[in-house]
């Protein structure tokens, strides 16, 4: 193993991420070296209720995935999230074997939906922080079956950020930001390359209230425009 693999290797990258942003890159080109697609790093919720949305940390699903996962209320009868409440073992899964008609008949219909969007297969680790809050880090791509290193490895990589992101986010309700938790999630959403129309998708708010809320959180922060203003919410932690 490579030191950049070794375990110490891995916790050496991960402890010099500074920002959930610099998580959320981090994660993206983990993702894309293992040849997968997607990353979710969400908190488990307690009895199988509420939301993706709701639940999750950070992600680079597609908005439309999000949007039909919740449609179908996936949180409330999926196996993967069973299996996490209730084992630590990795859940290594197979579309075929998750939405099935064991789950429902709407759920087995929209399976081609995620296939179409590479949710083929994957690999989603039950995880904790020192607090004992406990989470899930998911990946999922179109590729084979991932090999018993490679789970490995991805083991050690989502213990130690879900550890590290949740260190980050208790850092930053020190210094609370000065806007609304709106605004925010508009800033993240904007972060993470989306327009104010993709934005309002994701959402379910009108494009106006999108750019309302951005407008308002450039003004509170003094910045010149949104751009400035998602660099300065970055470096202070906030989204």
């Amino acid at each position: 193993m490579s030191p950049e693999n070794s375990h110490g290797g891995i916790l050496s990258d991960i402890s010099r991420l500074n920002t959930s942003f610099d998580v959320f890159k981090y994660l993206r080109k983990t993702t894309e070296r293992f040849r997968l697609r997607y990353f979710c790093v969400m908190a488990l919720p307690a009895d199988m209720t509420g939301s993706l949305s709701e639940h999750s940390i950070i992600n680079n699903w597609p908005p439309e995935t999000i949007k039909a996962y919740d449609r179908l209320g996936m949180i409330s009868v999926s196996p993967i999230v069973a299996r996490l409440i209730r084992h630590t073992t990795p859940v290594i899964w197979h579309i075929d074997e998750v939405l099935n008609e064991c789950v429902s008949k709407d759920a087995a219909a929209a399976r081609e939906i995620f296939y179409e969007q590479g949710f083929v297969r994957g690999v989603n680790f039950a995880v904790h922080d020192t607090s004992g809050r406990r989470g899930s880090v998911g990946f999922a791509g179109d590729r084979e079956e991932l090999g018993c290193e490679e789970v490995l490895k991805l083991s050690m990589i989502s213990i130690h950020v879900y550890d590290h992101l949740s260190a980050l986010l208790t850092e930053s309700e020190v210094d609370p930001a000065p806007l609304s938790d709106r605004e925010l999630e508009c800033l993240r959403w904007t972060a993470d390359g989306k327009t104010s129309s993709e934005i309002s998708t994701i959402l379910s708010l009108s494009e106006h209230t999108i750019n309302h809320y951005l407008i308002s959180a450039t003004k509170k922060l003094d910045a010149v425009n949104r751009t400035q203003a998602v660099a300065k919410s970055i470096r202070k932690g906030w989204i």
